[in-house]
């Protein structure tokens, strides 16, 4: 199986194979620090609520990153190719701030400069999406890349923990030491495979643009599913890091855990890439947004280190597997959303302005619920109930955009 993944991988376009692996490697240094940032900060400043604010700087940057250079770039012409290079540059960098003692000033610092890189890397991986996959071929493009990233999700949460101990228990630095030095020095490896990512520069965006994504009729509808994905994305990163280090204890054993539990879910996406097709791409949004929306409640109504369990072997089946049909929807709206004789460029720009809204209203309603109902288990418990919601909205979301076509 992997290796035919593999077989098909190598006759893929070399463009195509750039930006699939520029993404790994970004994969790879997100999945080795992502979860495990927000496990520090919250083991660091031992607050839900300052989880949540950390993110909305995060999404401030994210959107900053994403929209605002994203018009830079088309207002001058710019080549979008070099976003790769300057968004690894500030992913990267972006580490010094958690470097010794860690106050919350630098943990914001972090987080804002970490939130634009990130917002840059998706406007550049987005552009060449866009620009070098066709509509036909993108359930199987997000299939390969998706199953990669469940491969990384294997191995990084492993070389994680490997370096957790090296750190606390050989070389005696603090745990997260030699995690914050070294999975930063992986974007290197990037630097080889900028040169085969072709050139592009977006037209500009224009008034006429804007105009057209706040008035169109389509555009409004998107916006039940643009919310729906914000809702879980928001709620999931605040939400599972905390869950994990309540029930596992240590960054150790969530790196453990998430090594172990991860080898499903890359043997699933595998199995199902083939079988993936724009004809049966909202059945599977459908089956797999249920699932996730049951099991979200699952977890809020039996808290416990056993439902975690469950939760989380599920999860790793359903979440990706609902993902490469959202990533494909993603897609498909930023190329047909816009306005007639346009570019995709202004649509993805603007979607992205929408995304940052409708995230920081998202996490401004769970700081509001944890101000009014408190900290610990019930701010937990309360964001999978979001999760359960966020799943439902995003198919419904979805079946609007489809049923007016």
């Amino acid at each position: 199986m992997l290796r035919t993944a593999l077989t098909d991988f190598k006759k893929l376009r070399p463009s195509v194979r750039a930006i699939l692996s520029l993404h790994w490697i970004y994969s790879a240094v997100g999945a080795m620090t992502g979860v495990f940032v927000n496990i520090y900060l919250y083991q660091r400043f031992e607050s839900v609520l300052f989880n949540v604010f950390a993110m909305m700087i995060n999404f401030v940057g994210c959107a900053l990153g994403f929209s605002l250079i994203g018009f830079i770039a088309s207002r001058y012409r710019m080549n979008m190719k070099w976003g790769y290079l300057l968004a690894f540059m500030l992913l990267s960098s972006s580490f010094l701030f958690l470097y010794g003692e860690v106050n919350a000033l630098f943990a914001r610092l972090f987080m804002f400069q970490n939130g634009i890189g990130l917002g840059l890397y998706w406007v550049t991986l987005h552009t060449f999406e866009l620009t070098e996959t066709k509509n036909e071929e993108r359930d199987y493009y997000s299939s390969v890349l998706s199953a990669g990233d469940q491969i990384i999700e294997l191995v990084a949460p492993a070389t994680a923990t490997a370096l957790f101990y090296l750190s606390a228990d050989v070389f005696h630095f603090g745990t997260y030491t030699l995690l914050f030095y070294v999975a930063p020095l992986l974007y290197l490896f990037g630097i080889p495979l900028f040169a085969r990512v072709r050139a592009y520069r977006p037209a500009p965006v224009t008034y006429a643009d804007m105009k057209h994504f706040v008035y169109d009729k389509k555009n409004l509808r998107a916006q039940v599913y643009l919310f729906g994905n914000s809702l879980e994305y928001t709620t999931a990163m605040v939400v599972l890091p905390i869950a994990a280090i309540s029930f596992l204890g240590s960054a150790k054993h969530v790196g453990i855990f998430n090594a172990l539990f991860a080898v499903i879910s890359a043997v699933a996406l595998l199995s199902l890439a083939k079988v993936r097709h724009s004809g049966n791409r909202l059945q599977f949004l459908r089956l797999t947004t249920i699932a996730a929306a049951a099991i979200a409640l699952f977890m809020a109504l039996y808290y416990g280190f056993v439902a975690f369990l469950v939760f989380s072997l599920l999860a790793l089946v359903i979440n990706p597997l609902k993902r490469v049909s959202e990533h494909v929807i993603d897609l498909e709206t930023m190329e047909t959303l816009g306005r007639e004789g346009s570019d995709f460029f202004p649509t993805m720009v603007f979607r992205d302005a929408a995304f940052g809204v409708w995230r920081l209203i998202a996490l401004t309603c769970f700081a509001f619920f944890i101000f009014t109902f408190g900290e610990g288990e019930v701010a937990v418990r309360f964001g999978f109930v979001l999760l359960a919601l966020s799943a439902l909205v995003i198919y419904l979301g979805a079946t609007l955009l489809y049923r007016h076509e």
